[in-house]
């Protein structure tokens, strides 16, 4: 697989989480695999991603990493939030875009994506357990589209995806991207972190 940088694309991490099921401990900085979670997210996105920036109200933890770093412009709707910032700063024109808790992103499935977005308003892949959103491309004119879910508290990613003319990857398109590791896995839970750090120690 190639290693270039795709010409056009930003990946966004979000780090805005709260993390209440980790004890407030912030996620991205937890270790899986002998780095911190961001750094091992921030090394796939640095041979795959033009840009790369992270979306965070708390700039302190990242700052070291010689990242952008934007807060949310509106505060306080979580993931969709989130997003919202990550395409009203982008550089380029589309964005990838992850959490801070995902250790095992794929720059195969991120290279595949970025083929198929074409003219869509976004690339988001579905698996078994559904839409994952956040392991997706967004276009980044779309931005004016998500304030009006963040108005009316309507934050579920899988429902903004939905008013899109988005193109849903189904699972059989992913399969081969998506069978070395799991990509979509996150780390909400000290369980998540363990079951994260004993798959790390397989790999």
């Amino acid at each position: 697989m190639s290693n270039h940088r795709i010409a056009g694309l930003t990946g966004a991490v979000l780090a805005g989480g709260q993390a209440r099921r980790m004890g407030h401990v912030n996620k991205a900085l937890v270790t899986v695999g002998g780095a911190a979670v961001i750094d091992r997210i921030l090394a796939r996105l640095e041979e795959t991603c033009e840009h790369v920036m992270v979306i965070a109200n708390d700039p302190a933890p990242y700052e070291s990493r010689g990242l952008s770093v934007f807060p949310d412009a509106m505060p306080g709707h979580g993931a969709l939030g989130g997003l919202h910032a990550a395409l009203l700063n982008a550089p380029t024109e589309a964005v990838f875009v992850c959490g801070c808790d995902m250790p095992f992103i794929s720059p195969a499935l991120i290279r595949h994506l970025a083929f198929s977005i074409g003219d869509h308003d976004a690339a988001v892949p579905r698996d078994g357990y559904g839409l994952q959103p956040l392991h997706a491309i967004y276009a980044r004119r779309i931005a004016s589209l998500v304030p009006p879910f963040l108005v009316r508290g309507d934050l579920r990613m899988e429902r903004f995806v939905a008013a899109l003319n988005a193109c849903i990857l189904p699972p059989d398109d992913i399969a081969a991207y998506t069978e070395e590791a799991e990509v979509f896995f996150n780390v909400n839970t000290p369980d998540d972190l363990e079951q994260a750090r004993a798959k790390a120690g397989e790999a």
